[in-house]
């Protein structure tokens, strides 16, 4: 197997461990064995959830590659996990809701994988409600071990067979996905390469902790969350639905029980990394550590909430050592959730679509230039965002310009530099949201700096930004379903 698609033989140096390539070997093959880490309703923060994690802090952030600009596409469990299968917006896919109904699994990364000769392996929370698939075993999956629960007394239907776990420590579901990991993983067969999606439900609420850890002391200290805009207290500005909510936790947002939670996911990590370097398979893996969607743990009074588009970042982080070595390194371009599907298939030289909704190619692109440091930015000029559950949160569609958008320059304090990353939100209510996101993320940026990437200030209806925010608008109708 090739992977045709990748820019040139350059990019595959041999590392050491490689073993000595025979004359005229193309250095793309073997195909790499690929191995996504999907944790549930964790952001990035500014990684001091990471530096109490060893196996995350060392095999991620010290020997991989951060995207420190990555969101989802759509701020939910299950349209953004099929936004990570698909690549899709969720306009498209279709699954709006919690249940994923609306979608037909038939078409995703997994499917068009396994049809490249990957062994495709998934282990954890699959949707919300997967088990609504008839058989329990969705397409694209050789092997499949999907549960519908929470951290204690859930089903686990392993290859369609349901195993009920019950409340006892060994039943943590962390633990479970864990073991159930590392077995696909041992009786993966030699001779094709691996794909495996392992997604425990770690650290959704209700934030449980595995016994062993419930008074680790390796969280001790860890400093509380308040960047600038936590529980903001004048929100005149704001849509009606951000000054219903009341401001609580004043003090920051305690980490303590969330870092906690994720000592099992550590390791879980660390657990999959040995048993992938005792394969030898570990020097081509691409290792990949991403969420479902993020949180926005007190932005403008959301505390437990993802649905508003103040808490879209999610943290997306690659080791890949036969590629990018393991020296760290940061991508600061504009990335979403539905990126990482068409990444994956152009590393393992397939195509994302034809869809069953009829698109014949995905909504998000490769990032891999990125990655190779071939590239410094993608073409597209804008990234949509949207949320259509109605729960809470009114429906509302949002566009965030690039630095290559021809608009970046527009009534813009930063254009001098690299242009403005505007943001514009509109509501099914009528209202809208307008900001300048530049000199991001939040928990990097001081007042001095020109921008507003903490979203402090809404300049939507302000007389001297009428004219860029009706470009967006007009962008946004052409890119979306918007009235």
């Amino acid at each position: 197997m090739t992977l045709g698609s990748l820019a040139s033989a350059a990019s595959f140096p041999t590392l050491p461990g490689d073993p000595p390539r025979p004359p005229g070997e193309d250095p793309r093959s073997p195909a790499p064995d690929i191995v996504a880490i999907v944790l549930d309703d964790i952001p990035p923060l500014d990684g001091r959830l990471w530096k109490k994690l060893p196996n995350i802090r060392r095999n991620f952030v010290r020997e991989g590659t951060q995207f420190t600009d990555a969101h989802v596409e759509t701020p939910t469990c299950t349209p953004g996990r099929v936004g990570l299968l698909t690549g899709q917006h969720t306009h498209h896919h279709g699954a709006y809701a919690t249940d994923g109904s609306g979608w037909d699994p038939s078409t995703t990364v997994a499917t068009e994988l396994q049809a490249e000769g990957y062994h495709t392996i998934m282990v954890g929370k699959y949707l919300n409600v997967f088990d609504r698939f008839a058989d329990k075993w969705p397409p694209g999956w050789d092997e499949f071990h999907g549960f519908r629960g929470a951290y204690y007394d859930y089903n686990m239907y392993s290859n369609g067979v349901a195993q009920w776990h019950g409340s006892e420590p060994r039943d943590y579901s962390t633990d479970v996905i864990a073991r159930l990991a590392r077995e696909a993983i041992d009786e993966a067969p030699d001779d094709q390469p691996l794909f495996a999606w392992i997604a425990p439900y770690s650290m959704h609420k209700p934030w449980t902790v595995a016994p062993r850890h419930k008074r680790a002391k390796e969280c001790n200290g860890i400093e509380r969350w308040k960047p600038f805009g936590y529980m903001e207290k004048g929100v005149s500005d704001k849509p009606a639905y951000v000054g219903e909510r009341r401001i609580v936790q004043r003090k920051g947002y305690d980490l303590g029980r969330i870092c906690r939670g994720m000592l099992s996911v550590d390791e879980m990590v660390g657990r999959i990394v040995r048993k992938l370097d005792k394969q030898g398979r570990l020097n081509n893996t691409m290792l990949i550590l991403t969420s479902d969607n993020g949180m926005a743990y007190g932005s403008q009074r959301f505390l437990h909430d993802k649905k508003a588009p103040y808490g879209t970042q999610v943290p997306l982080m690659v080791r890949w050592p036969r590629l990018l070595g393991k020296v760290p390194k940061a991508v600061d371009e504009r990335v979403q959730n539905i990126d990482l599907a068409p990444t994956i298939c152009d590393i393992a030289g397939c195509q994302m679509g034809p869809f069953p909704d009829g698109s014949l190619k995905a909504d998000g692109v490769s990032v891999l230039k990125l990655l190779t440091g071939e590239r410094k930015q993608l073409w597209r000029k804008v990234v949509v965002t949207s949320y259509q559950d109605a729960a809470r949160v009114p429906r509302y569609w949002s566009i965030t310009t690039t630095g290559t958008s021809p608009l970046a320059g527009k009534a813009c304090k930063s254009r001098k530099k690299d242009g403005c990353r505007w943001q514009y939100t509109a509501y099914e209510t009528g209202e809208t949201e307008l900001y300048d996101l530049s000199n991001g993320p939040c928990h990097a940026w001081k007042r001095s700096k020109p921008g507003d990437p903490c979203m402090l200030k809404n300049k939507s209806g302000q007389p001297r930004y009428t004219s860029i925010e009706g470009d967006l608008r007009r962008i946004l109708r052409r890119l979306t379903p918007l009235d």
